[in-house]
C-alpha cells in the first residue's frame, strides 16, 4: 500500500561489503520476487533510476515537522534500494513504523477536532494539541431520553460524558440521541468528578480528556486571542513526540469503517445528574535534488 506515504527521500548509503545478490538491508530486508516485497510506485521505480546505489525511503505524509527536520524513525514505513542499475531490487520494513491513519484505512475526519483525534490515536499528533482544538469547539453531547447528559466508562474506568463532532454527511437515524452545544457550555453543566469523552465520527478510537485539561486549553486560546494571535498557538515541543500507541487493532483485522458507537458501548451510558436541559533515515541532497520528503 503506498497510499500513506509521501514522496521519495533518497538515502545514500555505502555498498555492502557483503554477498552483492543477497539482502543488504536489516533482518526484515527481502529481495525482488521473494515473498513480502512490496512493489514500488511509479515515482519511486523513477528516483531511482537517477539515484543507483541508494536506499529510498518512505515517509508516511502525516508526519509534519519543520523544513529541515529529519523524519523520526517511526514516520517511516520502510525504504527501497536500488542496484548499480537503477533497479530496485528490495525492500526494508521498518519494524518500528508507526501506522497512521491512511494506514488503517479509517474513513475521512468528519471535523477538525475529529481529524486531531485520528493524529493523536495514531500517536502522529499530541494530547495537548487535541485539547486546544476541542476546547471550544461545537460537539454534539450525548443525552438520554430526558435530555440529561449520558455518562459511559472511559477504558481506565472513569467516568465521562460521550460527545462526538455532527456533519452533514453521517446518517442521523444511527446517531445517538444528542445535544449540540459548545465545549465551554458543556464544561459549565457537567457534574463534578465526570470528564469528556470525544468519540470519533469516523473511525473506532476516541480521546479522554479532562476537565482541568479543557479549560487550560481555553484559557491559552483565549490568551493568544488577546494578545493578537494570528495563528493557532502550538503546544510544547516535547509534545511532537509523542509515545507510541500500543492499543489500536491490527491493521490486517479492521474492517471498514465501524458502527459510529456500538450497541455495548451506547447500553453503558447511563444518566447523569445535573445534566443540561433538553434541546530512518537522514535524508541528504543527492544528484537528483531533494526536498524534505525527497521529492
Amino acid at each position: 500500500m503506498t497510499s500513506p506515504s509521501g514522496p521519495p527521500a533518497d538515502e545514500p548509503q555505502n555498498p555492502a561489503e557483503a554477498d552483492p545478490t543477497g539482502p543488504q538491508g536489516g533482518p526484515t530486508s527481502v529481495l525482488k520476487g521473494q515473498e513480502g516485497f512490496r512493489e514500488p510506485p511509479e515515482d519511486y521505480v523513477k528516483a531511482a533510476k537517477v539515484a543507483p546505489d541508494h536506499w529510498l525511503s518512505v515517509i508516511d505524509r502525516h508526519w509534519n515537522g519543520d523544513e529541515d527536520e529529519p523524519p523520526p524513525p517511526w514516520a517511516s514505513l520502510g525504504r527501497w534500494r536500488s542496484d548499480a542499475n537503477g533497479e530496485i531490487v528490495e525492500w526494508e520494513e521498518n519494524p518500528d513504523y508507526r501506522p497512521s491513519p491512511d494506514s488503517y484505512g479509517w474513513a475521512p475526519p468528519v471535523s477538525p477536532v475529529d481529524a486531531a483525534l485520528q493524529l493523536v490515536a495514531t500517536g502522529y499528533a499530541s494530547e495537548e494539541l487535541f485539547a486546544l482544538m476541542l476546547a471550544d469547539a461545537e460537539v454534539a453531547v450525548c443525552v438520554d431520553e430526558h435530555g440529561d447528559l449520558a455518562v459511559t466508562d472511559a477504558q481506565d474506568g472513569t467516568e465521562a460524558v460521550p460527545v462526538f463532532s455532527t456533519s452533514p454527511q453521517l446518517d442521523a437515524d444511527r446517531l445517538p440521541p444528542h445535544e449540540v452545544m459548545s465545549v465551554p457550555a458543556l464544561l459549565e453543566r457537567l457534574p463534578e468528578g465526570r470528564e469528556v469523552l470525544f468519540l470519533s465520527s469516523s473511525a473506532p478510537v476516541g480521546q479522554l480528556v479532562t476537565v482541568s485539561a479543557l479549560r487550560e486549553s481555553k484559557a491559552d486560546l483565549e490568551r493568544y486571542e488577546a494578545e493578537g494571535g494570528d495563528e493557532f498557538p502550538e503546544p510544547g515541543r516535547s509534545a511532537a513526540r509523542p509515545d507510541a500507541v500500543t492499543d489500536l487493532p491490527d491493521i490486517a483485522t479492521l474492517e471498514d469503517r465501524p458502527d459510529f458507537l456500538t450497541d455495548d458501548q451506547w447500553t453503558a451510558t447511563r444518566t447523569a445528574p445535573g445534566g443540561p436541559e433538553a434541546g530512518t533515515a537522514t535524508e541528504t541532497q543527492t544528484e537528483t535534488g531533494t526536498d524534505r520528503n525527497g521529492s
